[in-house]
């Protein structure tokens, strides 16, 4: 199986800070000023760079917080990255002049907004309701200087029967792009269990997408490793978990991590371990790649090698085994039933 020979994706985590406090936030950010060093943030892009990496992905936190943020974003755009992150919006108008900086760079570089409702009351369902406002003058501000604007919401029993009004409000400011990530208990979020969806509602979700996708084409985003068994035989096609194969993460604390779900099993630290080394030689990573060590269903199931498991980080969150049977795949579920 081939393995690239770096991530293709390095997904960097600048700030634990926030200027706000939503209920379900994975990062558990708040108002503490925890940085990512600056220079040492220079030295990522850099290695990244001799390595092969072809996406920067910033996080937070609110990345609009990071006063170097505008700087590193040039200095790995001119290197040829292509560059992305995401923000609540509210700081946007403030700061809409330091984008300048990049404004040249603009074909390689997006920036994705929350927005999680067409109204102020659904957007705010985890969010505060009054961030419904700045985040429409973000999206706005950012189109009307030439940037690449996506959506970026938060699927939650709190939304998502209102998702097809959601995409003609979308539609009626001109937003085509639009990323859908389903809520997870990480962070903050832990304490919002009853969140969760269960594997019925996420099938619900995988059958509404073909609907949605007939409005937005390829510019909607929502997947799941294991959806390709919605289709009929014949044309199914695993597109698998990309731990381990595409994407590495690094929190400002220099932890390196195989998966956002993952965050608390440290693969590295880059103050003393090289990406490179720990791509190549973690045993975690190693095993992760290893479709034979996949247990329960997943170990004989005849999508294995293609499907390689389904969503490992969900596997890990919800199980404590980044090795078990991917909970929420239908093929699992089904065989918990006819055990039942």
């Amino acid at each position: 199986m081939y393995i690239p020979k770096s991530p293709i994706m390095l997904c960097i985590g600048l700030t634990t800070k926030c200027n706000l406090n939503c209920r379900h936030c994975s990062a558990d950010a708040n108002s503490e000023n925890v940085f990512f060093p600056h220079s040492e943030l220079i030295t990522i892009i850099d290695t990244a760079k001799e390595l092969g990496v072809k996406k920067l992905i910033f996080g937070g936190g609110e990345p609009l917080l990071y006063e170097q943020l505008f700087d590193v974003c040039e200095y790995a755009l001119a290197k040829g990255f292509k560059v992305s992150f995401v923000t609540n919006g509210t700081l946007v108008s403030e700061v809409i002049e330091r984008f300048s900086k990049i404004l040249d760079y603009r074909h390689s570089f997006e920036v994705g907004v929350s927005l999680d409702g067409h109204t102020p009351e659904i957007h705010g369902y985890f969010r505060p309701a009054e961030t419904f406002a700045p985040a429409i003058e973000a999206i706005n501000l950012l189109k009307n200087e030439g940037f690449n604007v996506s959506v970026s919401c938060v699927l939650s029993k709190g939304n998502i029967e209102t998702i097809p009004d959601f995409l003609k409000f979308l539609l009626s400011i001109n937003q085509y792009d639009i990323r859908f990530l389903p809520f997870t208990l990480l962070g903050r979020g832990k304490d919002c269990a009853e969140e969760m969806f269960s594997p019925a509602e996420l099938y619900g979700l995988i059958k509404e997408q073909q609907k949605w996708k007939k409005i937005f084409g390829n510019n909607i985003s929502i997947h799941f490793p294991w959806e390709f068994l919605s289709l009929p035989v014949e044309k199914r096609q695993p597109s698998p978990c990309e731990t381990g194969y595409l994407r590495l993460w690094i929190n400002c604390s220099g932890d390196i991590f195989p998966c956002p779900h993952m965050e608390n099993l440290a693969i590295g630290n880059i103050y003393h371990d090289s990406i490179s080394d720990v791509w190549n030689n973690s045993p975690i990573l190693k095993a992760l790649r290893n479709p034979a060590l996949l247990k329960g269903t997943c170990s004989s199931c005849q999508y294995r090698n293609g499907c390689r498991g389904g969503c490992r980080g969900l596997a890990y969150l919800m199980e404590g085994d980044y090795l078990c049977s991917d909970p929420y795949c239908p093929i699992v579920v089904q065989n918990k039933n006819v055990q039942a």
